[in-house]
């Protein structure tokens, strides 16, 4: 195998290349990989020593000049003029019509600026629901503290290796607040209910996020978003927004030169009706979400999320409520890299996952009991976040583990002083109660969601266990309980509960799922798209799930809600008003 050294790699090429990091670098054939099977450049330049190259003896060999690239790097031929059928002039343009897209354009009509949205989705589209930021006029309300940045801030960027711009997580911190109160007045405006959402209390918390929801409707209020989008679209033709829908981007548009402005877009029609330039007069902002529907995409980018998802390119459907295959495929960042933008710094960008959370007392928590594997050995230390055992699952055999508990284990869990709360609640409901907890148990049994058994035996045999080391697993557990110390992995001993040797026996299936991948182009405090050197690129911005540096490692909900809350509401909502004040201007 060539040693990658002697081919003259140097932190500039590396740039260059796109800056997949070690793995992707692999992938593409430095450590001798051909998955998947990239399109070549070139060939290898001739002619005098230059930075990043050596002398091979019959020529020189520079890293760029010979490097395979990924297929989706490579720029398609430029649309013609006399392919497009309609020309949209405005002073914005935003592309996607998703939260990030809506906040921005709202915030910037609501300024004095003219601004178009359009979509590939037929209609406004958002998933999901929590929504965070440090204070509120909801907060207020209900008498709850601000968020203080010190714990959790630093807890979340040190899960991140530190690999995340803390400037924009700061100035995120520090203008969600305004935001978020900007928000709740169109959702109420709009006859939503701004309600606060329940989170995990054992990590750093007890932690809260803004959620929407129909008034008096307060049940899974964590599914709300697509209400508080529709309420950004009310307002948007309010303020004179020009909406058009079924239209999907398909390259930028630049002046020639490294100084270059991003002056529009040529989107296709989806119904086939040729293709529309967007014209923009000072600005492009890019919203159009995640590349998770691009397999080559994730192999250069987040190649741990690729058994989770398989090899085959599904078709993407733009007006996707949610798929756990992946979502979206990338435009935006394509349409990026080919405009001369570079990719964020952090890799791998962070995927959000969840390990399922059968048997958990915590909202996004997993089952902190006794967990077996699929060769019925116990194998972490439970009391861990649900999207950080993803991780640990993608490790174990067919990517699952069983929750295993019996009916005292709610009751000594709130003997240990921590209460019930299951995903979406709304923080001013009760927690659940034991005789709740066995009755919702009971009819997951019923629906297929659960396991039970009388026996351990028969639990394993349901399971697809081995009985006898199901058996000692258990036998060794309960020691440990009895000791009151983990001494294998040394779990919190709070949520050491024995196994009920005379049962009923409860069990929950948890597996790793994929649900959406953050990050993308290098991005600015600003949001301004920034090339190789962190030059912004004039005239190109981007929000939302899509802004680099952001996150690294796995997206966590340690503090719930962080990327609608800042990404696309914060963010959006100031880079709306500074284009419109014209902060940008040449």
């Amino acid at each position: 195998m060539e040693n990658a050294a002697n081919k003259g790699f140097s932190r500039r090429d590396f740039l260059k290349f796109g800056a997949v990091g070690a793995a992707g670098a692999a992938a593409v054939g430095l450590a001798g990989c051909s998955s998947p099977k990239p399109a070549q450049d070139s060939g290898a330049a001739s002619g005098g020593p230059t930075e990043g190259a050596v002398d091979s003896g019959d020529a020189v060999l520079k890293l760029t000049d010979s490097m395979p690239k990924w297929s989706f790097m490579v720029p398609p031929d430029p649309i013609s003029d006399d392919e497009i059928v309609e020309t949209v002039e405005n002073d914005i343009i935003v592309v996607g019509g998703g939260m990030s897209g809506f906040t921005t354009a709202v915030s910037a009509a609501e300024n004095g600026a003219k601004v178009t949205l359009f979509s590939a989705a037929s209609a406004p589209i958002s998933r999901g629901g929590s929504n965070y930021a440090r204070n509120s006029k909801v907060m207020e309300e209900l008498g709850i503290e601000p968020f203080d940045p010190v714990p959790f801030y630093y807890h979340e960027m040190r899960a991140a290796s530190f690999a995340i711009d803390q400037r924009k997580w700061m100035k995120g911190y520090n203008h969600s607040e305004e935001a978020m109160n900007w928000m709740i007045d169109i959702a109420r405006e709009a006859g939503l209910e701004v309600i606060m959402e329940r989170d995990n209390t054992f990590d750093m918390g007890p932690n809260y996020a803004h959620a929407f929801s129909t008034e008096g409707d307060s049940t899974m209020v964590s599914t709300g978003q697509q209400g508080a989008v529709e309420a950004l679209e009310a307002k948007a033709k309010e303020y004179g927004v020009e909406i058009i829908y079924d239209t999907k981007a398909e390259q930028l548009i630049r002046e020639e030169g490294a100084e270059g402005r991003v002056t529009g877009v040529v989107a296709s029609k989806m119904n086939g009706g040729g293709y529309v330039k967007f014209v923009a007069r000072k600005a492009v902002v890019l919203a159009t979400g995640d590349f998770s529907n691009d397999k080559e995409m994730l192999a250069a980018y987040c190649p741990q999320v690729l058994p989770l998802v398989g090899y085959e390119q599904g078709e993407i459907d733009y007006n996707t409520s949610f798929n756990l295959t992946g979502i979206y495929g990338g435009d935006g960042q394509k349409m990026g890299l080919w405009a001369g933008a570079a990719w964020q710094h952090a890799y791998p960008a962070a995927p959000m996952m969840q390990g399922a959370w059968g048997g958990s007392h915590e909202p996004c928590g997993f089952h902190m009991g006794l967990n077996v594997n699929d060769n019925t050995e116990r194998y972490q230390r439970e009391d861990i976040s649900s999207p950080y055992s993803s991780n640990h699952l993608l490790s174990q055999p067919n990517n699952e583990a069983w929750g295993i508990w019996t009916a005292n284990y709610p009751q000594a869990i709130l003997d240990k002083g921590h209460e019930w709360y299951t995903f979406g609640m709304d923080y001013t409901l009760p927690p659940l109660t034991p005789e709740e907890l066995v009755s919702m148990w009971d009819a997951g049994v019923e629906d297929g969601s659960y396991y039970k058994a009388d026996t351990l035996d028969d639990l394993a045999s349901q399971l697809g266990l081995d009985a006898d080391k199901l058996k000692a697993v258990v036998a060794r557990y309960n020691e440990l309980c009895d000791k009151g110390v983990d001494e294998d992995f040394y779990k919190n001993p709070d949520f050491m509960v024995r196994i009920d040797e005379t049962g009923p026996f409860y069990a929950a299936r948890n597996y790793a799922m994929f649900m959406t991948v953050m990050g993308g182009l290098r991005t600015s405090v600003d949001m301004e798209v920034c090339d190789e050197n962190d030059k912004p690129i004039p005239g190109l911005f981007n929000v939302g799930a899509m802004v680099g540096d952001m996150y690294a490692n796995t997206y966590n909900f340690a503090i719930p809600g962080n990327s609608y809350g800042i990404n696309c509401l914060t963010f959006g909502y100031l880079l709306g008003r500074d284009l419109a004040q014209g902060k940008f201007d040449a």
